[in-house]
């Protein structure tokens, strides 16, 4: 018999586990393993509907081991779906994927799992340790909160290797930035350091990387101690444009292969 999903628990992938109002939860492996693991996800995103229906935690706050969404990450995710050994320092434009359905499961996912994050009826917390790259800048971006350590640093690594800036960041990148200064970091590449990213409110607050976890599970319960009916109400009215971001969906499904 199946054992029923519970809001505590752990796999080789992720731990998710309760902190006062906050449920945390923690993936432990490569960014790019957990999201294109289908028996993963099958575990994960039901898990987010039970957060959401559970009435004494009102948010959830995601970690993931320093740099796992980084650009070395990135590179080896790209070597192993290409089928070629792909360098981070040079540009290398990529044109097919040996392993396509890996690429379709990663665009697939991405575009699920920003929708579970922008539609969430509770406030949902991004906390990044280091690196982030474009595929998960809009998963960070999506979310209505942002910590990250000092050390941070946005990377727009798709323009090195020619493909398009996926996860949704032409769509939430100009909600931030205006559409000039967006528009260069998405055509040009580029970094944005943690000072930087602050500057633009791209982030809320810096944190040392030292008891990065603790602090930041600290802050979210800081930020929760508000009514659950205030809560629900000012999340239904911040999501009226769900429909802008379906119609955007449509058309960034199009790019599954390149």
């Amino acid at each position: 018999m199946k054992k029923p999903l519970q809001i505590e628990f752990e796999s080789d992938f992720v731990k998710c586990s309760i902190s006062d109002r906050i449920a945390v939860l923690k993936f432990k492996c490569n960014a790019f393993e957990a999201l294109t693991n289908l028996d993963h996800a099958n575990k994960v995103l039901p898990w987010f509907d039970l957060v959401e229906n559970d009435p004494n935690i009102k948010g959830v706050i995601v970690f993931t081991e320093k740099n796992c969404q980084g650009e070395d990450a990135y590179v080896n995710f790209l070597s192993e779906i290409t089928g070629r050994k792909i360098e981070k320092d040079k540009l290398d434009e990529i044109t097919r994927f040996e392993k396509s359905d890996i690429r379709a499961i990663e665009i697939n996912m991405l575009i699920i799992l920003i929708r579970k994050i922008y539609s969430f009826k509770k406030i949902f917390f991004s906390a990044v340790n280091g690196e982030i790259v474009t595929p998960f800048l809009g998963l960070s971006l999506a979310s209505d909160f942002r910590f990250v350590t000092n050390d941070f640093k946005m990377l727009f690594s798709h323009v090195k290797f020619g493909l398009h800036p996926s996860g949704a960041v032409p769509y939430l990148l100009p909600k931030y930035l205006n559409r000039q200064v967006a528009m260069n970091y998405l055509l040009r590449g580029g970094s944005i350091n943690a000072e930087e990213a602050l500057r633009f409110n791209l982030v809320n607050e810096i944190l040392p990387s030292e008891n990065f976890e603790e602090d930041c599970i600290k802050k979210a319960n800081d930020y929760v101690y508000l009514s659950m009916s205030t809560l629900k109400s000012t999340k239904s009215l911040m999501n009226i444009n769900l429909k802008e971001l379906e119609d955007y969906f449509n058309i960034e499904s199009n790019y599954t292969y390149k």
